[in-house]
This record gives structure tokens, C-alpha cells and sequence, in this order.
């Protein structure tokens, strides 16, 4: 399964000192993080601004997600999508659109 991570580096409420402090540390605990075995990391991005990103990952085993998520929590807010490939996703558009077209017939 495949899941759109977006993440937001936590600023709010920090002074300049703790946010550059936490800036370094994130950084720090970044340059040390190795995928977990299972996990594939398809598209790692930064946003222009600097203030977060995406991460499109695959892992047939959700926990490998969430350990993952777990290890950025400290820094950052993080949101997960499971998402589809296209190709799947009209394919079940095109399914459920027959559906209802034949359940909606009186």
C-alpha cells in the first residue's frame, strides 16, 4: 500500500533560539534516518519555503509507516494519506459509476 505523507516543521510558539535549536536537531536526527527494512520511499520533497514537504511511501505493513511517522513526531506535524495509483483509482471510479448507475434504476 502506498501513503502520501505531508509533513509541517513545528515553528509556532518558539522563540528564534529554540526554533533554530530545534532546526538543528531535526536536522541532526534527519542525517542519521535509514528507510526500515519494507519500506520504500518512492518521492522524498521539500517545499520551496523550507517549512515541510511530502513523502510518498510503500509498505505492505503499516506499522513500518507509523515507525517511521513516530521517529519525526518530536519535530514535525504529520499527516498520512493512503492513496491509489491513478490507474486503480478510475478503475474503481469506472466500477462504482456502473454500480450506481444500476442501482439507481427503479
Amino acid at each position: 500500500m502506498k501513503y502520501m505523507l505531508e509533513y509541517e516543521i513545528r515553528t509556532a510558539g518558539l522563540t528564534h533560539e529554540q526554533g533554530m535549536a530545534g532546526q538543528q536537531a531535526l536536522l541532526t536526527a534527519f542525517s542519521k534516518w535509514r528507510p526500515d527494512d519494507g519500506l520504500k520511499v518512492h518521492a522524498f520533497l521539500g517545499k520551496v519555503a523550507g517549512a515541510g514537504g511530502y513523502v510518498l511511501v510503500e509498505a505492505d505493513d503499516v506499522k513500518l509507516v507509523a515507525a517511521f511517522v513516530a521517529k519525526f513526531t518530536y519535530w514535525n506535524d504529520i499527516e498520512v494519506v493512503p492513496v491509489l495509483d491513478v490507474g486503480d483509482s478510475v478503475a474503481n471510479a469506472q466500477a462504482a459509476l456502473v454500480w450506481a448507475q444500476a442501482a439507481a434504476k427503479a
